[in-house]
């Protein structure tokens, strides 16, 4: 059954079209970059009580284990710090990321607005990045007989001074230094993505997807048409629905509705879904 829903009306539109044109005149550069083992697995997208996560992704999976003392990342927020990350490697080509002068600094750098309290975006970020810093990432690659693997940290060693502001007159240079591994593997593997659309979707679920699709726009090539049953999908986006037939029914109906939102704003692919499948048109 074709989606009828795909057909955008116009008041949807003219919102849509009304956030581009402000984030246009926002951004100076809305080319950003993202690694392309984020494409095919991700991070978690709610709080998970555990200190280790693991994603398919067919043949290949991607596993988190964090410190137990901060937990694994999780949301919008891990995402973005990545992406920021990504786009200095590729800008840059250094292994040495300077965060800023300030939190204030940084948070902005991350496209974000500083707000305090306790669900402030201050607070947030600092949980996420301690939680993201401090993790483990394994990817896996398993067929037939072979099992091909590599583990590394994002981040080797850093330093992080969360002053306010400069009034004191101290200017403090928060930085990290990639680990190796990440950088390398990083640097082989960047994506394009366009800056925009991320601050535009917002949810972490339709980020993810914009990415995957844009991954695989350039990794099928030829390709046209591509068929993705609903069980793979859910192995890849929906860890965090039960094991059950009423678990991919939710994911689907999630997925659907996330998918819908990348279509309105990113055009270069369309979709329709059937009973077992995803199709997506290139």
């Amino acid at each position: 059954m074709i989606l009828n829903k795909i057909k955008i009306n116009y008041l949807k539109k003219k919102k849509i079209n009304k956030s581009i044109k402000t984030v246009k005149t926002n951004e100076n550069n809305s080319l950003g970059y993202i690694t392309s083992i984020l494409a095919s697995a991700s991070i978690p997208y709610s709080n998970i009580k555990a200190n280790y996560f693991k994603k398919n992704n067919g043949n290949t999976s991607l596993k988190i284990i964090s410190d137990p003392e901060y937990g694994l990342p999780y949301g919008i927020i891990p995402r973005i710090i990545m992406i920021w990350i990504c786009t200095e490697i590729k800008l840059n080509k250094s292994n040495l990321i300077y965060l800023g002068r300030t939190q204030n600094e940084f948070i902005k750098k991350l496209g974000i607005k500083p707000t305090g309290g306790i669900n402030g975006s201050i607070t947030r970020i600092k949980k996420q990045i301690m939680k993201l810093f401090h993790s483990t990432i394994t990817l896996i690659n398993e067929k037939e007989n072979i099992h091909n693997f590599i583990n590394f940290t994002i981040v080797d060693n850093g330093f992080l001074f969360w002053n306010k502001n400069s009034s004191n007159k101290i200017y403090w240079n928060n930085k990290i230094i990639l680990s190796n591994k990440f950088f390398k593997e990083t640097l082989a593997t960047l994506l394009p993505i366009d800056l925009r659309i991320i601050k535009i979707l917002r949810s972490p679920l339709a980020i993810d997807i914009y990415i995957w699709i844009t991954w695989k726009i350039i990794k099928v090539k030829n390709k046209k048409k591509i068929l993705i049953s609903w069980k793979n999908l859910k192995l890849q986006f929906g860890s965090n629905y039960c094991k059950s037939s009423k678990g991919l029914y939710n994911f689907k109906k999630e997925f659907i509705n996330k998918i819908i939102n990348v279509f309105y704003i990113y055009k270069k692919f369309n979709f329709f879904y059937l009973k077992k499948y995803l199709c997506l048109i290139f």
